[in-house]
């Protein structure tokens, strides 16, 4: 092993621990799926930063959630696009193995559908209509490389890749850039949706067609 794997090791078991403190000692579903226990946000604004995500959803199909958490991003996935009478057969990975017992609890029909593995090179089992991602699951200097192989590796010929960033909270968190960030790595984004809160734009979801 190099030096810098032996850095990336660390970058990805340091964030495993930072995630399983904050979600884990969490009581609420949303806490435990996105903004852990110290977290103000409510379950209403919880809904606002992810439902732009069933809204890039456009047809049935198979949906893979890269660090799906306790799996109650996918279950409410499975019901916002039901609203409007498509299907979703959801997979989901995550780094925490503690994490993944939730999910297959929450969803033990799914529980076979439901990963451990580091989302930077975990090999899929298949390959998935829509696959929904966020860039800083990987250290910077990696998430182009990381972008390619769910591109290549991950979707279906027609498939698309959900590349999802959430506003800090604060009035000086900077602004959504995900597409722009996309652009200069050298990937196109021919749609985008987001998500606001309070008048504010709290999530920025860019869709990148499979390469």
């Amino acid at each position: 092993m190099s030096e810098k794997d032996g850095e990336y090791g660390q970058w990805f078991a340091a964030n495993k621990t930072l995630l399983e403190t904050a979600y884990l000692a969490a009581d609420q579903p949303w806490q435990q799926s996105g903004v852990g226990l110290h977290s103000a946000c409510t379950y209403e604004r919880w809904e606002a930063m992810r439902r732009p995500i069933a809204a890039c959803v456009t047809t049935s199909g198979t949906l893979l959630d890269m660090g799906c958490a306790n799996g109650y991003l996918l279950e409410c996935l499975l019901r916002w696009v039901g609203e409007r009478d498509l299907t979703l057969e959801p997979y989901g990975l995550d780094i925490s193995e503690g994490l993944l017992a939730l999910a297959r609890q929450r969803l033990p029909q799914y529980a076979d559908h439901c990963f451990v593995g580091n989302a930077w090179d975990w090999p899929p089992p298949r390959r998935f209509d829509y696959v929904r991602t966020e860039l800083v699951y990987v250290p910077d200097e990696l998430q182009q490389a990381y972008v390619r192989r769910l591109l290549t590796d991950f979707l279906t010929p027609t498939g698309s890749l959900l590349v999802a960033e959430y506003r800090a909270r604060g009035p000086d968190a900077p602004p959504l850039r995900v597409e722009q960030r996309l652009a200069e790595m050298g990937f196109p984004v021919p749609a985008r949706t987001s998500g606001f809160w309070q008048g504010v734009e709290c999530t920025r979801i860019a869709v990148v067609p499979a390469a």
